[in-house]
């Protein structure tokens, strides 16, 4: 009997021995590997304790155990276990924390695949922010520095958040921007501020000086015993809590200490540099950082400058075009307007960036050729000098029509046409085989769009949306000549009004009050002429 004890003492004693001896040996052969360039992975340091425990524990059996896990996760997937899959991808990242092609894998996974398996556009945002959240709040957490780990996240905000190909696509893009209206509040752009912002309890203190008593006092007062606490709340609420804010305000700490705490949400969470944010914005115009194309070309950039070895052109080219990409398509769409009274948000073209837009094609097309990017190139520019033009900036599209011109690769593409005939054409190529629903549709689109841009405070925007209505309207009247009966548009008066009110109904009530508000109060009355009345439909 008294034998017992002894053996199991002996076992877990010999078991002990062993384990530390399998550690010893592990990290002989860690090191034998590394020094003799047997691996591309460099040995994990400062890993959380399960990713340590599990990376010298299973040794050469962590292999083993993560295809087990690849397998069932398969299988999860065949049959819907969605959520059971998390918590796998979880775990094969902590076996296999040097595989950055796995998390990648992983994550395009959950982005692509299982996000479009739902029919809701909120389960699908969840998919693929969870895609998004591996790579960035795991994976680069393992891997800091990346550059394969940034150009594959770099390819969800450009490809699966940029781009229009799933439906959910505006969905998406709305959610993001009110995640990150969250992050930034009212330091979005104060971006030195931010870069020189205490980044620690510590540099904090050394900010707050004398008052930091006071202020520890009164995060105690309100139940925080800790800075982790204080932080915790405040990423919740994404404010500082409104009863610590005003007592802050009275110490005059209330900036120093919010600031502090947005500049870690950016650099922890989201992994965001405030000083490549400015320094990307100096390089390319004021790129939206509340937008996807922002952030595809930021860690386009930051994959970019790490992919310099000749093994890896290829990855460097990738990133080079998807920086030129978005940057085009932030041009189309990339700028947000926020009207924070009514939490408004609506996406815009960012004229702003043009010039960026089109050296880093005339860029690319250095490097690859003309035959290569031509074509795209020829493309942008039409739409460039067409939504120049709409937005105001004549002068701007004239001097982009003349840099279409002075390449023989166009033809007479530019020159054919001055500035007005050019834009009109592209804009009403299909106004003479239009019907008349068709064209009433495209005027009274430019005029719903003008009234629109007058509500949110853009005039010169709105002025040129009501001239390139009137100027189609005109155009298309003449096209009809001689058949006016059957054809002719409604008189332009009756169009503008209809079109206010039908803009009126569409925008948030506030908006349409204050779009009320700006219109010109005449005392004409429109009365349309009787031949302009409609009879009514007999059934």
């Amino acid at each position: 009997m008294k034998s017992t004890p002894i053996r199991i003492l002996s076992f877990a004693v010999a078991f002990i021995l062993l384990i530390l001896a399998l550690s010893a040996v592990q990290g002989r052969m860690n090191g034998i590997r590394y020094d003799k360039h047997l691996t591309d992975a460099d040995p994990l340091e400062n890993a959380p304790p399960l990713v340590a425990f599990t990376s010298v524990a299973l040794g050469g059996f962590r292999g083993l155990a993560a295809d087990l896990l690849w397998l069932r996760s398969s299988r999860m997937q065949d049959e819907g276990k969605y959520f059971e899959m998390v918590q796998l991808a979880d775990w094969i990242i902590k076996l296999q924390p040097r595989n950055t092609s796995s998390h990648a894998f992983l994550a395009w996974n959950m982005a692509y695949n299982i996000s479009v398996t739902f029919t809701g556009f909120e389960d699908r945002w969840r998919w693929v922010r969870r895609g998004i959240e591996l790579i960035r709040d795991e994976a680069l957490d393992l891997n800091p520095g990346d550059a394969e780990l940034f150009r594959q996240l770099g390819w969800i905000y450009q490809h699966k958040m940029g781009k229009d190909l799933d439906d959910a696509n505006r969905y998406y893009k709305t959610e993001f921007a009110k995640e990150n209206i969250r992050l930034f509040a009212d330091y979005y752009g104060r971006w030195d501020e931010l870069i020189n912002a205490p980044t620690n309890e510590e540099k904090l203190r050394a900010a707050l000086a004398d008052k930091y008593g006071d202020y520890v006092k009164i995060l105690a007062k309100h139940g925080f015993a800790t800075f982790k606490d204080f932080e915790q709340r405040f990423r919740e609420l994404a404010v500082i809590p409104v009863e610590v804010e005003s007592e802050l305000k009275e110490l005059g700490i209330n900036d120093t200490v919010e600031i502090c705490l947005r500049n870690r949400w950016m650099t922890q969470k989201y992994k965001l540099d405030p000083a490549w944010l400015k320094k990307l914005n100096e390089r390319y115009g004021e790129l939206d950082w509340r937008l996807p194309e922002a952030h595809a070309i930021y860690w386009a950039e930051r994959g970019k400058e790490k992919f310099s070895a000749e093994k890896d052109k290829f990855k460097r080219l990738s990133c080079d075009r998807m920086i030129f990409q978005s940057l085009a398509a932030a041009f189309g769409m990339g700028r947000l307007v926020y009207l924070k009274k009514i939490e408004h948000l609506e996406m815009t073209p960012n004229t702003k960036i043009v010039d960026a837009v089109n050296k880093a094609y005339q860029d690319a097309m250095a490097l690859h050729g003309e035959q290569t990017i031509g074509g795209a190139y020829g493309n942008f520019l039409v739409d460039a000098i067409v939504t120049l033009y709409k937005f105001g900036e004549k002068k701007k599209a004239e001097e982009y029509r003349k840099i279409g011109s002075s390449y023989k690769l166009f033809g007479d593409r530019f020159t054919k046409y001055p500035l007005e005939e050019f834009v009109l054409k592209e804009l009403a190529e299909d106004m003479k085989a239009a019907s008349y629903a068709q064209a009433q549709g495209t005027v009274q689109s430019y005029l719903i769009n003008s009234y629109y841009q007058n509500a949110i405070g853009e005039d010169e925007v709105a002025a040129s949306y009501a001239t390139i209505a009137k100027q189609l309207y005109d155009r298309y009247q003449k096209f009809v000549s001689g058949t006016e009966k059957r054809r002719a548009l409604p008189p332009w008066l009756q169009m503008a009004k209809t079109s206010l009110e039908i803009t009126k109904q569409r925008i948030h009530p506030e908006l349409a009050k204050v779009l009320e508000a700006r219109q010109p109060r005449g005392t004409e009355v429109f009365i349309p002429e009787a031949k302009d009345i409609k009879a009514p439909e007999v059934k």
